[in-house]
């Protein structure tokens, strides 16, 4: 990870921490924790956020980041994400608003702590990771989000979890895809 945003991600922890904002990493920079480091530009961050925090956000970072508090507010009523910038470091955040979701409000409840480059965060669980990746996939139908599951599935994870979720949320067809994918870059042996 380069060295912004490390700091970018310690400065937001630490603030989220101090401020009792409950928070989950998600997306690429959720993969270093599995050992699949990508390169990204953003970090993304699921947040838990109602309208009578939102001053105190806004009030905490406002010094050190661009960021707008209407934004926050927007994203709150629509559940969608606003993102703040770290004016030092430059580095980026995706801060989504959890949705109401069965998924989501599972997902957020499987998070666990987990240290990266000496910073202790809430992380989400492989298993969510890759269900969220199969969301992302069935919408845009990114190559880049087929490579990440693929690679998230070539280590040991919860088959019958991410199984019961992709039957619930109809993942199917992007499923197929990810299988067929893997087929096709199955790495080379010895």
């Amino acid at each position: 990870m380069p060295l912004s945003m490390i700091e970018t991600l310690r400065d937001f922890v630490n603030k989220a921490d101090q401020l009792g904002i409950e928070y989950m990493v998600t997306g690429s920079y959720a993969m270093a924790v599995y050992g699949e480091i990508r390169m990204t530009k953003d970090i993304d961050i699921v947040i838990q956020i109602s309208p009578s925090k939102v001053s105190a956000f806004f009030d905490q970072f406002k010094d050190e980041y661009y960021i707008s508090e209407n934004s926050i507010r927007r994203a709150i009523g629509r559940r969608g994400m606003f993102n703040i910038v770290n004016n030092t470091h430059g580095g980026k955040i995706d801060c989504i608003v959890q949705k109401d979701t069965d998924f989501s409000r599972t997902s957020f409840s499987r998070r666990y702590r987990e240290t990266v480059a000496d910073i202790n965060f809430w992380a989400t669980t492989r298993e969510d990771l890759i269900v969220a990746k199969l969301q992302w996939a069935n919408d845009s139908r990114s190559e880049m989000q087929i490579r990440d599951i693929a690679n998230l599935t070539r280590k040991t994870y919860d088959a019958d979890y991410v199984r019961g979720w992709i039957e619930r949320l109809a993942l199917g067809s992007i499923w197929s895809e990810v299988e067929k994918w893997k087929t096709q870059h199955e790495p080379l042996e010895d």
